[in-house]
């Protein structure tokens, strides 16, 4: 027989279970709710509650909370802040847009050629809006990078340092964005040992797309929100700023809202960080520092023309090579699989980008490491033509 003894010191109780001699401790310290004996199963219910408040509180004190942007010293942000109070300028923060505006822009709408797709820029690229430091500093820098590849690219160009920038594409491009970032952090479609893990990750660092807490928590956002107005780089908003033109509005950035009215990111951590906070909070706060080390590097190495062709040339190959899949293959190409967005299959850019252009194929099964579901279809690593079941809510379009 199991009864429920009551046991005071100082008007505290613990909750206790006797059977067959023994006694089960199930719950903390609580008050005692009056005089007399109380029912075992009254009892044993309140001491799960408190057990369940005590560990959600636990939880919730411990739960790691990260933002996507990061504000530390070694950040992008804290660098084009920097470069903006250098040259004296006094910026806006991000502006709140009128929702009404952005619902009903006054811009003409278009269709892209080749394509069904009907485009419409929901305000100015340049002209006639406001700039924030981030802006202003992401302009300077691909504004200058461009300019140091169109003139220094054909001054320094050598059958050597080319080969550098091409295995740099591979190592930065293929190991580092595509396997890394995309498939393993952004999606854990595969795990591997951690130092494995994190060597391909410093990979992607080095491709200059931002660290992995900010690429991931971006593309996880886009996946949940693709070709929709809440969607930061859709080329339904305009093919320039779908390529690129949405990294030098912050303001516009700020103001997307998902269905329930959010317009934040998620604040948990992804799961790579939970389980190597110490690995990926140090890469995000020395983030620019390894940008510069290897600049730095590659000037030692072979002097300018490893410097233009291994740094400045091959950061923007594998820059332009990213922005490609948010751009072109939501316009041009294949649709086999349903999906509620504009995702195409487009098979020069899946041989440009390692396999990442067969972006129906990611959108319809995103868990997938394989994003070439036929043989023909290159992917990153060989990951090809090894996954051909469906995933539910995805069928094929005959």
């Amino acid at each position: 027989m199991r009864t429920c003894s009551k046991l005071q010191a100082r008007n505290d109780l613990r909750c206790t279970v006797r059977h067959s001699g023994h006694l089960m401790l199930l719950g903390k310290k609580f008050k005692c709710p009056g005089p007399g004996s109380c029912r075992l199963r009254r009892r044993a219910s309140l001491c799960a509650k408190l057990q369940q408040s005590e560990a959600a509180t636990e939880k919730s004190q411990n739960e790691l909370v990260v933002e996507r942007v990061s504000s530390t010293g070694g950040s992008r942000k804290a660098f084009a802040k920097a470069f903006t109070s250098l040259l004296g300028l006094k910026l806006s923060k991000p502006e709140d847009l009128d929702p009404e505006t952005l619902r009903d822009p006054p811009f003409a709408q278009y269709q892209v050629p080749g394509s069904d797709l009907l485009v419409q820029k929901l305000r100015p690229y340049f002209f006639d809006r406001t700039y924030t430091d981030t802006d202003v500093g992401y302009l300077a820098f691909f504004a200058s990078m461009h300019l140091v590849a169109l003139i220094g690219g054909p001054l320094t160009f050598s059958w050597d340092a080319l080969e550098v920038c091409l295995a740099g594409y591979v190592l930065t491009g293929m190991l580092g964005i595509s396997v890394s970032y995309h498939r393993q952090l952004s999606h854990k479609s595969f795990r591997c040992v951690k130092p494995l893990e994190y060597f391909l990750a410093y990979c992607g660092a080095l491709a200059f797309e931002g660290d992995p807490i900010e690429w991931s928590k971006m593309h996880r956002w886009h996946h949940m929100h693709s070709d929709t107005p809440a969607d930061r780089h859709s080329p339904r908003d305009g093919v320039w700023h779908s390529h690129m033109g949405w990294l030098f509005d912050e303001s516009l950035n700020s103001a997307r809202r998902d269905a329930n009215g959010n317009m934040k990111d998620s604040l948990s951590a992804p799961w790579f960080l939970k389980e190597s906070p110490e690995f990926y909070s140090w890469l995000r706060a020395t983030y620019m520092y390894h940008q510069i080390g290897q600049a730095t590097f590659f000037y030692i190495l072979g002097g300018v023309p490893y410097l233009v062709w291994g740094f400045v040339i091959r950061v923007l190959l594998t820059m332009h090579m990213t922005w490609l899949v948010n751009s072109a293959v939501h316009i041009w190409g294949e649709k086999r699989f349903e999906s509620r967005d504009n995702s195409r299959n487009n098979w020069l850019v899946g041989l440009l980008v390692f396999g990442d252009g067969h972006h129906n194929n990611h959108h319809a099964f995103e868990y997938s490491a394989a994003h070439g579901l036929e043989w023909w279809e290159v992917s990153a690593g060989g990951l090809n033509g090894g996954f051909r079941g469906r995933s539910p809510g995805r069928s094929q379009i005959p």
